[in-house]
């Protein structure tokens, strides 16, 4: 197979990939950084690749525990300042492959060019889902769908994506483009179709009611974030993922009120009660409240990752919807991070006008 010319090493000084994932793969992965590296997605990615045998090196702000273990080098710094960011980058050699999991802007695409242009053996770029916009007309959305991102972040996303794209196709280094949807796991929190109170798991175990938006039936898919990490490190050195752009997703998926009932089985709750509410009202009632709800859990979130399944088969969602839930709130339990309900929450103040209102409404008739 041919040889990455970018990519470090010789056949008698690279570490070897094991046997179980070295088919495919345009070249050795010796050297890894990760701009970023604490999230979700970083520590699942930081896992994989140590199964590929990779020499991993962080870049961040150190500001942030991590849970990547004591064999992962680190570099601190602030990569918005963007002089100091290129000149260290230039001091540390060369790279078999760069994840950048937190560029978020133009500016911050430009530096990473100015900084691994010349140095990297393939980049690959986190982008995300919202780059699509959330108003969906295909389901599940595929990487041949328009991409109309209709919040900031999705448009900052989307700017950075075609300024990566337009420089691997100008010969500058090969890059990959990764968009996630949500993503879960230990590190992180349960979300609701209403966004992420902390207090959602112990609302379920209390038996206290649920909101649902509209009637409940709302598509969604979760993927778990160390089934995610393995997608990016299995795709990095391949040759077939240059210059391409992949959705990586778990392949459940559901409707809110299924979310929410499976949800609660995962965790040994009782089977929650669930109160449909109409989105519009709630947005009226608190837009600020229910900003997430307005931006994201109002619309489908469904998309493909066929794409990423045929060009790296080692992607799969390999970890059950339950089974990750479980993690997640044992990690949240441990670090306390799951909040109390309040004994008159906004929510039970709710579910109780709306059933007052459904009572009198009735009456009307």
């Amino acid at each position: 197979m041919a040889r990455n010319p970018f990519l470090l090493g010789s056949p008698a000084g690279v570490i070897p990939l094991p046997a179980s994932v070295a088919v495919g793969y345009s070249g050795l992965i010796v050297k890894a950084l990760i701009i970023g590296g604490t999230g979700l997605i970083s520590t699942g990615i930081v896992k994989a690749l140590k199964a590929r045998g990779a020499e991993i090196t962080v870049f961040n702000r150190g500001t942030t525990d991590d849970r990547l273990g004591g064999d992962v080098r680190r570099l601190h710094g602030d990569r918005n300042d963007f002089p100091a960011f290129e000149n260290a980058i230039a001091g540390s050699g060369a790279w078999d492959v760069v994840i950048d999991m937190i560029c978020f802007t133009p500016g911050q695409t430009e530096s990473d060019l100015r900084a691994f242009a010349g140095r990297c053996g393939h980049f690959i770029f986190c982008s995300t889902v919202c780059s699509y916009g959330n108003t969906q007309t295909v389901i599940p959305t595929d990487e041949h769908c328009a991409q109309r991102p209709h919040s900031d972040y999705g448009r900052n996303k989307l700017a950075c994506e075609q300024i990566f794209l337009r420089a691997g196709e100008n010969g500058k280094m090969p890059v990959t483009v990764f968009r996630p949807s949500h993503t879960y796991g230990p590190g992180g929190v349960i979300i609701n179709n209403l966004g992420w109170a902390p207090s959602f798991v112990d609302r379920l175990r209390r038996g206290r009611p649920i909101i649902v938006s509209g009637d409940g039936h709302g598509l969604w898919q979760s993927a778990y974030s160390e089934d995610v990490g393995v997608g990016f490190a299995s795709a990095a050195g391949r040759s077939q993922c240059f210059g391409q752009a992949y959705n990586i997703v778990g392949d459940d998926v559901f409707t809110w009120d299924q979310y929410t009932q499976r949800t609660a089985a995962a965790i040994g709750a009782p089977p929650p009660r669930i109160v449909h509410i109409t989105t519009d009202l709630l947005l009226t009632i608190d837009r600020n409240r229910f900003a997430a709800l307005e931006e994201i859990f109002r619309y489908h979130g469904v998309y493909s990752s066929a794409k990423l399944k045929r060009d790296v088969p080692e992607y799969r969602s390999a970890t059950p919807f339950e089974e990750g839930v479980r993690r997640t709130v044992a990690w949240m339990d441990a670090h306390g991070t799951i909040a109390p309900v309040e004994g008159n929450s906004l929510e039970d103040r709710l579910v109780v006008a709306w059933e007052r209102f459904c009572t009198d409404a009735r009456k009307c008739v």
